[in-house]
């Protein structure tokens, strides 16, 4: 009887552990929540194997009809900075964009978009609308730094800041038809902004900027070409 319910408790706690597993696995993100929500708001379909975190399509999309692309400045209005207060930090100020910030991720979105999805001449940009132009919105929903910001408001100068990477960053990329405005598909992804320990600065945070639009992008064009072939 003692050997029966020993085995029966090991069961039990075996398959306790796996639901403890199976639920960590299938937790949603709040970004994943949102893009849910206006991809059914739109009657867009899931995707799966994504490369992001969540692409949302139109049933009847074609997107092998596009070959011009009307690209949008990256929207950085109303973005949500996460930060970790942390009591041990005596300089724990708030993190803010500055329109150097924004000027800055600006011109790396537009340079990660142009370097993968226009150089090599798969898309061309439009100025206009037309009927093989599709419009590209992106915007970038948050920001999660590990560590105050390297600016005067931040932290003092003699101060250095070591954290594993900068923190994290959600962007939603949204691609609309140019002339009737339906949306073809809604993108989200949160990406790691580095994962190695050094110093936290304005350096190492740019840097780490200009990777995750270029990795963004890269996923993107992989994405359409995707798309363009199975739509």
């Amino acid at each position: 009887m003692n050997m029966l319910i020993k085995r029966t408790a090991l069961k039990l706690v075996a398959i306790g552990l796996l639901g403890g597993v199976i639920a960590g696995c299938s937790i949603t993100k709040n970004h994943e929540k949102e893009a849910q929500i206006k991809a059914d708001k739109e009657g867009l379909s899931v995707v799966k194997n994504s490369k992001f975190d969540g692409t949302f399509v139109a049933p009847n999309a074609q997107f092998a009809q596009y070959k011009k692309l009307f690209v949008e400045q990256l929207d950085l209005t109303d973005v949500k900075v996460r930060k970790q207060s942390n009591p041990n930090l005596i300089h724990d100020t708030p993190w803010e964009l500055n329109d150097n910030d924004r000027r800055y991720y600006q011109e790396r979105y537009t340079e990660a978009l142009m370097n993968n999805l226009i150089v090599d001449g798969r898309y061309s940009t439009a100025m206009q609308a037309g009927a093989d132009v599709m419009s590209v919105r992106a915007k970038v929903l948050e920001i999660a730094p590990l560590g105050s910001k390297d600016d005067m408001k931040g932290r003092p100068t003699n101060v250095k800041v070591y954290s594993e990477g900068m923190g994290t960053m959600t962007l939603e990329i949204s691609l609309y038809d140019s002339t009737s405005g339906k949306v073809l598909a809604i993108i989200t992804d949160q990406r790691d902004l580095g994962k190695i320990w050094e110093e936290n600065n304005r350096v190492t945070n740019n840097v780490q900027i200009r990777l995750a639009f270029d990795a963004w992008l890269k996923k993107l064009r992989s994405e359409l070409d995707r798309l363009s072939v199975t739509k």
